[in-house]
């Protein structure tokens, strides 16, 4: 189908080593930077602004109090439960992406400090198959929330998918019900659920990220139930570059605010204070 066809992609580039000595090219204005530098940065072009795509453990980093971050539960291992093969066998895939990745399935959970703040917190891996939901991250996500609920604790989760996992079909859609089911439960007996948004957000993963009770977004973030291509397929139009851009869903009152990355701790602590001294 036409649909399917391939494109050329941008490319993130991956830095192997400790990447000194290595410049970047930035996929907004062009030039190069300097790889410490754009660490030092928070991975945020100093030139233009563009925000280049972090590790979970870059966000756990950027969100959490220094050293305050810690895993809970068992991990989850994701697993071919349907025999699936697209252009390799998804156990061989499977095997590789835990070999780099470095993580079990899509997401990072744990109970965290945010500018002092008790809170729990999920972040998904986007170097684990684009961040897409299969069973084992819907059920870490369900477990979070949970242990939230439980715990009385604000839920704070950073996403970044492409969507549901095809290799899991209908298992994965149905963690897009369970999850948001539990995010119901969570929010009616008290709870806050701030949601942000990092590059991309999309298919039933914006669902599950639009059922926050505060919906941050970074910078340029492309949210929606497709790609932009995909989108522009079952239209039958073309769409603006702009359309399911984080600023558009803004403008449209979808969420509720645009924060830059070195100040996206100060926002979301901001947020839970002043969400504690409600709750007292």
């Amino acid at each position: 189908m036409d649909i399917f066809r391939r494109k050329n992609k941008i490319v993130v580039p991956v830095i192997k080593g400790n990447g000194e000595n290595v410049k970047v090219r930035c996929n907004g204005c062009g030039r190069l930077i300097e790889y410490e530098e754009l660490k030092k940065n928070f991975k945020v072009c100093p030139y233009c602004g563009y925000h280049f795509r972090m590790s979970a453990a870059e966000n756990i980093a950027l969100l959490s109090d220094k050293g305050t971050f810690e895993e809970i539960g068992e991990p989850i291992h994701s697993v071919d439960v349907l025999n699936f093969t697209d252009t390799v066998p998804y156990k061989e895939r499977l095997k590789k992406i835990k070999e780099v990745a470095k993580v079990p399935n899509a997401i990072l959970i744990g109970k965290s400090k945010i500018q002092s703040m008790e809170t729990a917190l999920g972040v998904f891996s986007f170097e684990f198959l684009s961040g897409t939901l299969g069973a084992a991250t819907g059920e870490r996500l369900t477990e979070i929330i949970e242990f939230a609920q439980k715990n009385k604790l604000p839920l704070v989760v950073v996403f970044s998918s492409a969507g549901e996992r095809i290799q899991e079909s209908i298992f994965s859609l149905l963690q897009v019900a369970k999850v948001i089911s539990a995010i119901e439960q969570y929010k009616n007996s008290g709870g806050l659920f701030v949601s942000i948004l990092a590059n991309p957000v999309l298919g039933g993963v914006a669902s599950i990220a639009m059922a926050g009770n505060i919906i941050i977004a970074e910078k340029n973030s492309y949210i929606g139930l497709s790609g932009p291509r995909i989108s522009e397929q079952v239209m039958k139009k073309a769409l603006s570059k702009e359309a399911q851009k984080a600023e558009n869903l803004l403008k449209a009152g979808m969420i509720d605010a645009i924060c830059e990355r070195h100040k996206l701790k100060e926002c979301v602590g901001f947020i839970l204070k002043s969400y504690n001294r409600w709750a007292i």
